[in-house]
């Protein structure tokens, strides 16, 4: 798997907070730095990194941000495991800049993004609309952005680009969001998203596996085939209630599918605790992710040319995952009397299972081709993060 996917796994474990959405509501995002520090170590892969985002008003109305962030990614999954690939070590970079500027209860908002890493990069910008009503009891979203992306091979482990291999990916996302405020203590929101995809959709590296002939235990490998569009939807309903002694129970469940025939559903509970007088502050989640395989995927194929489309990535497989989350954050400066108003600080940790339910551990050669284990794995996730308002 690439630093890309990895990078956006790290991003969906982070932690939300519902009840924001409807705070910032008619207002410019507060002035702020964030400075972080994220770890992902699973499944052959570890992936870490800095990452730091500025952000500044202008004016009354205008606020601009900036941010730049580094992951490092070393290992080898299973996948590149199985074709006896060396243990890969590259370094992702990722550049964003962004303004929202305030005109009444309507707030614009747009970005540019950018990303390399060693056999891919991705551009992409955005513009969102997010508008108050009813008396900022309710705010409606709407977003759209557009992504190019290349993707490129490399020979060997020097990272030099293959020049004989260049390939294009275009993706066009659509968002529309909701959130209302039902009564003082209960918050609702709804998220829709339709992600349209096309050109080279599957990773050079990877490769099916198919049986060396009838009845044989052994396999051979053949180059991936995947279809060269996708349109993917996903939608999710969040609710949040805030208890008489201070605390906050959360629930979401998000439903994903797409035309590969992958559905995939999320359940997600979590808790929120004030501690110390509000000075800190625990929250503790739990998360189940179940989804089906792919049309075209399979573990073990009979044949190299067994149907037009074949894939055999893991990420398309049918698969569940359960993540237990603890996150604590404190304060530790405030002041109205210098430039820096506030340092707060926070840790999140998360361990997530991961299960695969038509995956098969191939290295385990010694029980035959398709007759192998299931693949299973555990990850644990770190993130550190340090705020100062200003």
């Amino acid at each position: 798997m690439s630093a890309t996917q990895f990078c956006v796994r790290l991003g969906a474990i982070a932690f939300s907070c519902l009840y924001g959405l409807a705070a910032l509501a008619g207002t410019l995002p507060e002035e702020r730095a964030d400075v972080s520090w994220r770890m992902y170590d699973g499944g052959g892969i570890k992936v870490q990194g800095p990452s730091v985002l500025v952000r500044k008003n202008v004016t009354d109305n205008l606020s601009v941000k900036a941010g730049y962030q580094v992951d490092q990614v070393s290992g080898a999954s299973i996948d590149m495991v199985v074709l006896g690939a060396s243990p890969l070590r590259e370094e992702r970079k990722q550049k964003s800049l962004g303004v929202d500027y305030l005109y009444g209860k309507t707030t614009y908002s747009a970005g540019v993004q950018s990303s390399t890493e060693n056999d891919y990069d991705s551009r992409t910008v955005d513009f969102n609309i997010s508008q108050d009503m009813f008396g900022d009891l309710t705010t409606v979203s709407f977003g759209v952005s557009k992504g190019w992306d290349n993707v490129y091979k490399v020979l060997d482990a020097s990272l030099v680009r293959d020049p004989a291999f260049h390939r294009r990916v275009d993706r066009r996302t659509w968002s529309l969001g909701i959130s209302q405020v039902l009564t003082r203590n209960l918050i609702a929101g709804y998220d829709q998203e339709i992600i349209t995809e096309s050109g080279y959709m599957q990773n050079p590296y990877r490769a099916i596996r198919y049986l060396a002939g009838p009845g044989s235990s052994l396999f051979l490998t053949a180059v991936e085939h995947y279809p060269g569009t996708r349109t993917s939807t996903a939608s999710a309903l969040k609710l949040k209630y805030f208890l008489p002694w201070r605390g906050a129970v959360s629930g979401q469940y998000r439903y994903f599918n797409d035309t590969w025939k992958i559905r995939a559903s999320t359940a997600e509970l979590g808790y929120s605790q004030p501690l110390r007088r509000e000075a800190m502050m625990a929250d503790l989640t739990y998360r189940h992710y179940q989804q089906s395989h792919a049309s075209f995927y399979s573990d073990l194929f009979n044949s190299p040319n067994q149907q037009n489309y074949m894939g055999r990535d893991r990420e398309l497989a049918a698969q569940t995952n359960d993540s237990l989350g603890l996150a604590v954050s404190f304060d530790l400066y405030k002041t109205k009397r210098h430039f820096f108003k506030k340092f707060s600080g926070s840790v999140h940790y998360d361990y997530i299972m991961y299960k695969f339910k038509d995956f098969r551990d191939a290295t385990q050669q010694t029980f035959g081709a398709g007759n192998e284990p299931m693949y299973h794995y555990n990850a644990n996730v770190v993130q550190a993060f340090l705020t100062v308002w200003f």
